[in-house]
């Protein structure tokens, strides 16, 4: 068979077109034989991405943990072995932040944030157990040319005491302001007004939304609590003659009876303790006085802080196979079971009030109504929904049970109930969240923030008079800070949660690391968080024993906090007087100058990979944007 032609016709060519296999050779190559091109594409494709570098973004590595848990530096990725919960916790100890290289330390234990076991690790047996690098990020490095850096924003910049190390923390203070920390929350006036002026600075919904921390979740409860008969977190109230049925070992609440009258379900923050954990797992039953607690105040406990650790050698690289590399240790205090307590400062110092809580409600009825209820200081911010239209109405009411207005941001009282529309009508499930944090009160349905028809906001000056939890025998008051009832309905609660808002403490280069001016000490916290007898004998929270702290804010200055408010080295401290820092600065020095602002950081987009079961294979859920 004859080859085949690409071109089956044939043409003579034209005199004058007609050239020598020297001249068409020539023609074909280039004279310096395409080297030259190559090498410029090339160089323009460094310049090109140096200039993208340089002037439009940079990708970072988050070190440490101050960010967490909106950034994660090398820390632990843990599954609770017994409630399932995924949670992180730091192991920056584990390496050293100057040189990158290891200190020797193994992170061998931590703690669960929802039902407070200490795991203890194995990185051998189970390599996901192993450290995870930080989370690496984009950040815009012309955003703060095109616009004014805002209240909230993530930020990059240049560390004032040495200007060669970058810093990554949340933009809280703006040039030119006095901002005031008390009881959590940041409070904002122009540097020379009176404090009188001082206004509350509320978050947006949606950095709210990523700002929660999660304190309970019925969706995570232990086998080992339930086979033991430990209470349900959510119960009824009163208990006497009420609708609502317990399912599936308090993961799920129904109520079939269509009462005249609102039917409650009240949680109260009830979490085992690690001596707790010792009897259940030591003697399979329920510790004798479960039944007398009454429960707890809700701290400012964070699980990314609970890592326990120890010096111990590492195992040969040829021992170990885990990706991405990574050398566990030979051997560790615990392997297996219940780890180490964590120390009684990490199981949070400090009452927060600033609360939120989520159900998924299966609603089986075409009217009656349906109620939301968080509690503050003994204040009862309600949200009420009539099934029959969707209309939702916000309520205040003191502890006497006189009802409270609500205060617009510029300081106006309204007289009216604020009400608004909601999909929530007749038969349906709908997934509810109703916050009280930042002195204002927001209602999500199906992930979408309700507008009201009247201010939510109230009482948003920066006073020192901090409020204190209330408790009676009649109403558990803040023993019992989240409800959730039906009244003239039936239907069926499950994927019940509830949160707290970040807390800022109060703290400067003079002060210790709480916001306390007496000194009580951290087990004596805990007994009185659980003791309403205390609240008022014990000097925690008489008037003045929690203090506030003030920074001036001059033109161009910026004053940026992290996430992880007890472990973050932030502008808070930075001052003369400090010795957490070995570079001190001649004065107070809270706040980061303009040009030494680098960008703000935009996306996640390389997050820790796992070890298995597929190695490299990123946690892609992490990936996106930065809030």
């Amino acid at each position: 068979m004859p080859a085949p032609h690409t071109n089956m016709s044939k043409s003579k060519p034209d005199k004058d077109t007609k050239k020598s296999a020297a001249e068409s050779a020539q023609d074909a190559a280039p004279p310096d034989g395409g080297w030259r091109e190559t090498v410029e594409s090339v160089a323009m494709a460094v310049i090109l991405a140096l200039l993208f570098r340089g002037f439009v973004a940079e990708a970072f590595v988050i070190p440490t943990g101050s960010m967490a848990p909106t950034l994660d530096g090398r820390h632990k990725d843990i599954k609770c072995p017994q409630c399932g919960t995924r949670y992180q916790s730091s192991c920056s100890d584990e390496q050293d932040s100057k040189t990158n290289r290891p200190t020797g330390n193994h992170v061998y234990s931590t703690t669960c944030p929802v039902c407070r076991y200490s795991h203890c690790l194995d990185p051998i047996a189970r390599p996901n157990e192993g450290s995870f690098s930080g989370d690496r990020i984009i950040v815009g490095k012309f955003c703060y040319d095109l616009m004014e850096p805002k209240r909230w924003d993530v930020i990059v910049f240049k560390y004032p005491g040495g200007a060669s190390q970058n810093y990554i923390k949340r933009l809280i203070g703006l040039p030119g302001e006095r901002v005031r920390i008390v009881g959590g929350n940041i409070y904002t006036c122009g540097k020379d007004e009176p404090v009188e002026a001082l206004r509350i600075a509320r978050k947006p919904p949606a950095k709210l939304n990523d700002l929660l921390q999660i304190v309970d979740d019925t969706d995570h409860i232990p086998k080992a609590l339930t086979d033991v008969g430990w209470p349900s977190t959510w119960q009824p109230l009163p208990a006497e003659d009420s609708p609502w049925k317990v399912l599936a070992g308090g993961r799920e609440f129904a109520c079939d009876d269509a009462h005249s009258g609102e039917t409650w379900l009240r949680f109260r923050n009830l979490k085992p303790s690690y001596a707790d954990w010792q009897a259940i797992e030591t003697d399979h039953r329920l510790p004798a006085d479960v039944a007398r607690r009454p429960g707890q105040l809700i701290a400012d406990f964070y699980a990314y802080n609970t890592s326990q650790s120890a010096y111990v050698p590492t195992v040969p690289w040829w021992q170990t196979i885990q990706f991405p590399p990574y050398r566990p240790p030979v051997d560790l205090p615990c392997t297996g079971g219940l780890g180490e307590p964590p120390p009684s400062q990490l199981l949070g110092q400090h009452w927060v009030d600033d609360l939120a809580v989520e159900c998924l409600a299966d609603v089986s009825s075409e009217q009656g109504e349906l109620s939301l209820m968080l509690v503050r200081a003994g204040v009862k911010h309600f949200c009420r929904i009539n099934l029959a239209d969707g209309k939702a109405t916000l309520s205040m009411t003191s502890a006497e049970g006189s009802p409270i207005s609500f205060v617009s941001n510029d300081g106006q009282t309204s007289a009216e109930t604020p009400t608004g529309s909601t999909s929530v009508r007749g038969p349906g499930k709908y997934r509810l969240r109703l916050s009280n944090c930042d002195h204002e009160m927001l209602l999500w349905v199906n992930g979408r923030v309700i507008a009201f028809d009247g201010p939510t906001t109230y009482d948003s000056e920066g006073r020192n008079d901090l409020p204190m939890p209330t408790f009676s025998p009649e109403d558990p008051g803040d023993l019992a800070p989240a409800g959730i009832a039906l009244r003239g309905a039936s239907g069926k609660l499950s994927q019940m949660k509830v949160f707290r808002d970040k807390y800022y403490v109060a703290v400067d280069q003079n002060t210790p690391s709480s916001d306390y001016d007496l000194s009580t000490g951290y087990q004596d916290i805990q007994q009185i968080f659980a003791d309403p007898a205390k609240w008022q004998s014990s000097e925690l929270f008489k008037p003045g024993n929690r203090r506030s702290v003030d920074f001036r804010l001059e033109a161009d200055q910026f004053m940026p906090m992290g996430d992880n408010s007890p472990h973050s080295f932030d502008a808070r401290y930075w001052g003369p007087r400090n010795h957490t820092n070995a570079q001190e600065f001649p004065v107070d020095h809270h706040y980061v100058q303009r040009d030494l602002l680098i960008g703000k950081a935009l996306i996640i987009y390389w997050p820790h990979t796992w070890n298995r079961p597929i190695p490299f294979l990123p946690k892609f859920d992490r990936m996106g944007p930065i809030r």
